[in-house]
């Protein structure tokens, strides 16, 4: 009995080759009338879809969906009089193009029929490689189910209003992770939504071999977030980008560098925020690396004087292009991950999105935190010139995309972040933040301070008053507002004061 494959696609791409393969497979044609058309207009052997079906009535679009086809898809075939479709090759118009319900139903019937449903060429080919090579059928099967169902799972979660009380996140697995959070947390795997963000991470090229590992993932995530929000900030407050590069131990920054004189100037503030937290850390910047450049990421006499060894051991650098000089020379520590994308020359926040964060039995939903800081509309009466601006857009950057355990305060001077430190209070956090900074050998004297959460007391400010800062930005909102501002103007602290719906909480 003929094995029949049933052909109806939207992207006609190979498709006369791949007849040819089917055919020579020892599977007899049946296709839907474009493909149809193509395949014998190339001389091959094809039944159309209509004399299958038997329906000559013109309905204005090519019937697909009939009972005989449905039978031949999901009956036994030891049930059938007539041959069993054993392949269904469809590939459905994009969204874009319209719903196209028709061949998308046929994936699912060949899915419950347990037939071999191929969903892109890519998957057609898979099934042509293992009927050649003798490989596991009944395991390809399998897989191809799984990336239907996904298909069209993916599809029709896209058609739903992003106002709908529903929340969907359809993913497909596109990196084997070395290993999760801790090495037994095992397999780890990075997903991919098909979000068109030029800036998600799958878009991201890896030089090298070596997967980075669940954790690298997610410290990679939150300091691309933080180099789009400090990159908007300056584009918003002074109309250009300088050149960026955040330093950070776990997603959090432990030092900043801002230049508009050169790329090597900014990586130096950066990795001289906190030399020794940077130890294995991540780097981000919004430049190429070249191989002067990846020396200084590389190693440090100045280090070594201070710390006893010149490597920085940096676990994950990204940036727009790596040169193949500074490819090398970085890559030679084996377990550092190179992560390259041009969009990082441009970087901007994923607007208008959401975000879903997995709990027990669901998810938590959100608008993405897209809040940039605009000093004109937070000023009043201050008035920041250039420098204060730019230590102000750092420490803001800092304090709000940290999360050293709430209350985050970040203290920045010079085009350097100084130090940042998190609750659980705001005095906690103040503290913290001015004792790394007088760790680091670094003078306070003249800084700009920012808070990602209000100031109910005098006794934060209190602090970053006495460790000598000149300006800040902090949310509004407190109870005892104008007490904390009748202190900040009696010490001559020129605060930007945030409107209180933009607090600056993350990552929870």
């Amino acid at each position: 009995m003929a094995r029949l494959a049933l052909i109806s696609l939207h992207d006609t791409t190979g498709l006369v080759d791949d007849a040819r393969r089917l055919i020579g497979a020892g599977f007899t044609l049946l296709a839907s009338r474009e493909s149809s058309s193509l395949i014998a207009a190339a001389g091959l052997p094809v039944i159309d879809l209509a004399d299958y079906t038997a329906l000559t009535e013109d309905f204005g679009f090519p019937p697909t969906l009939h009972p005989k086809l449905e039978r031949a898809l999901t009956a036994r075939p030891a049930d059938l009089a007539e041959p069993a479709i054993e392949l269904a090759y469809i590939n459905p118009y994009p969204a874009d193009v319209g719903n196209d319900v028709g061949g998308r139903t046929i994936l699912m019937l060949a899915v419950k029929g347990q037939r071999l449903a191929a969903s892109s060429r890519a998957d057609l080919h898979r099934v042509l490689a293992c009927l050649e090579t003798g490989g596991d059928l009944p395991a390809l099967r399998r897989q191809l189910a799984d990336a239907a169902c996904f298909s069209v799972a993916r599809h029709f979660a896209g058609l739903i209003s992003p106002d709908a009380p529903f929340a969907t996140s359809f993913g497909e697995a596109w990196l084997d992770l070395a290993e999760g959070e801790n090495p037994y947390q095992r397999p780890a795997v990075a997903y991919r939504s098909g979000d068109p963000d030029p800036l998600a991470l799958s878009r991201f090229r890896l030089l090298g071999s070596q997967p980075p590992c669940f954790t690298n993932a997610a410290d990679a995530d939150a300091i691309l977030h933080h180099l789009c929000l400090l990159a908007e900030g300056f584009e918003k407050n002074t109309g250009t980008v300088p050149w960026l590069c955040i330093a950070a131990k776990h997603g959090n920054a432990c030092g900043i560098g801002v230049s508009r004189h050169a790329p090597r100037e900014a990586i130096d503030r950066a990795l001289a925020g906190n030399p020794r937290a940077i130890w294995g850390g991540e780097v981000i910047v919004n430049f190429p690396i070249d191989g002067e450049l990846a020396a200084a990421l590389f190693a440090s006499d100045e280090r070594e004087v201070r710390l006893g060894s010149r490597h920085w051991m940096l676990d994950v650098v990204m940036a727009p292009a790596f040169t193949a000089e500074a490819a090398e020379l970085l890559g030679r520590r084996e377990f550092r991950k190179l992560l390259a994308n041009p969009a990082l020359a441009a970087a901007r926040l994923p607007h208008g999105r959401r975000m879903l964060r997995p709990v027990r039995g669901g998810a938590l939903g959100q608008p993405v935190a897209d809040y940039v800081l605009e000093l004109a509309a937070c000023a009043g009466n201050a008035r920041f010139d250039e420098a204060a601006v730019t230590d102000l857009l750092i420490a803001w950057s800092a304090a709000y995309s940290s999360n050293h355990g709430g209350n985050e305060v970040a203290l920045a001077r010079g085009g350097m972040l100084l130090a940042a430190g998190g609750g659980p209070s705001t005095v906690d956090a103040a503290r913290s933040a001015v004792t790394r900074c007088a760790e680091q050998g670094h003078d306070a004297t003249g800084a700009a301070f920012a808070a990602d959460a209000f100031f109910p007391f005098t006794d934060a400010p209190q602090i970053v008053a006495d460790a000598g800062a000149r300006c800040g930005a902090v949310p509004d909102g407190s109870r005892n507002d104008d007490t904390v501002k009748a202190f900040f103007r009696e010490r001559h602290i020129a605060v930007a004061w945030i409107p209180a719906a933009f607090r600056g909480f993350c990552r929870h």
